[in-house]
């Protein structure tokens, strides 16, 4: 059939035939009676009139069901289901015609010709209902797995997330109290150990910077579920009270407002103002705006940006440009924009500095 899926046809093609048969006996049946002269059978054109919707579904119905969502595997179970109607509806007919039999074998034929197309048209839709409710049955258990899979996803990143948190933590109590220690000089003395403790104590603030990166990591990835209102102007300068931004400066030039989850927009904006800080320079301006066409916002700075060859990488985790750094900034970044559904792409701002774009972004 034209126009339709590739697929093997070949049981809607009996159906379809089957159809265009009932039709052309029945005007092999009208010519015929109109041939002998006299007036026509009682109830013969009522009887044509009545059968030929379904004979005709069965043909349109055939092309419809070609050129829609029900697998191929389905078709079969549907024939049957078209031609029991028909043997079915023809024997009842039958023991009719037996108790009440007609004057014309044309006639007869005729009766019996009405008795098929009808039942083999309720025949036909029984079947395609039923297909349609096994591949929503089909599809709801598609669903129901994957939403398992992606529960025992999660769980797992919990489970490294929480292995993580507990085996570094540990460590790094110890070593926070001997530091401790130290300061208070209650550790015999020994030269040189003050200049040990920036050292010791710049290493296990990155440990925790890893820590509490990695449990983001493991927890932002998620699907949003409800969203709100959320004004950029508002979140975004929540954010900026919440970072230690030292001199440099925030320019908000939108007054745009999307649909989002507020607390995940807010690590957005918190890790990305956080980003430019530490490349650019205490003295950075962040600029956030809407996109021209709608579609999103931006935040850039006028630092000295990202090099071309390395915007399609700085996204992933684990890179990271400085030594004390976790690498996971703007992974987290990334894993926030696509539980929301929304897409980041990295680009050189208007000060040449580095500008981050989310597209696909819901206006509320």
């Amino acid at each position: 059939m034209p126009g339709v899926p590739d697929r093997d046809l070949g049981a809607l093609r009996t159906v379809a035939g089957l159809g265009a048969a009932f039709v052309l006996l029945a005007a092999i049946e009208v010519v015929a009676l109109l041939s002998r002269g006299g007036p026509l059978p009682d109830g013969f054109i009522v009887g044509v009139v009545t059968s030929l919707p379904f004979a005709v579904g069965l043909v349109y119905g055939s092309y419809r069901l070609a050129a829609s969502t029900v697998s191929e595997r389905r078709y079969g179970r549907i024939v049957r289901w078209t031609l029991g109607g028909g043997a079915i509806f023809l024997l009842i007919n039958v023991g009719l015609m037996v108790a009440l039999p007609p004057d014309l074998v044309i006639v007869a034929l005729s009766w019996a010709r009405w008795a098929l197309a009808i039942g083999a048209g309720v025949g036909f839709l029984v079947g395609v209902f039923e297909a349609r409710a096994i591949e929503r049955e089909l599809a709801a258990e598609r669903i129901r797995l994957k939403q398992e899979e992606l529960q025992r996803e999660r769980d797992r990143l919990e489970e490294f997330a929480g292995v993580v948190s507990h085996d570094l933590r540990n460590p790094l109590n110890v070593a926070s109290g001997h530091v401790t220690l130290l300061e208070q000089k209650r550790l015999p003395d020994c030269d040189g150990c003050e200049d040990h403790i920036e050292t010791i104590q710049s290493s296990l603030d990155r440990m925790e910077t890893i820590i509490d990166d990695t449990l983001t990591l493991a927890r932002e990835g998620r699907a949003v579920g409800e969203t709100s209102r959320v004004e950029l102007a508002s979140v975004a300068t929540e954010s900026w009270a919440a970072v230690d931004t030292a001199d440099a400066e925030l320019a908000v030039e939108t007054d745009a407002a999307v649909r989002a989850d507020p607390d995940r927009l807010r690590h957005v904006f918190e890790n990305l103002f956080r980003n430019s800080i530490e490349h650019a320079g205490d003295d950075v301006t962040v600029r956030v705006g809407a996109l021209e066409d709608g579609s999103g916002f931006f935040v850039a700075d006028d630092g000295p940006g990202i090099p071309e060859g390395d915007r399609d990488r700085v996204l992933e985790a684990g890179y990271t440009s400085r030594d004390s750094g976790s690498g996971l900034g703007l992974a987290i970044v990334e894993q926030i924009a696509g539980a929301h559904g929304w897409t980041v792409t990295v680009a050189e701002s208007d000060g040449g500095g580095a500008r981050f774009e989310f597209r696909g972004v819901d206006s509320a």
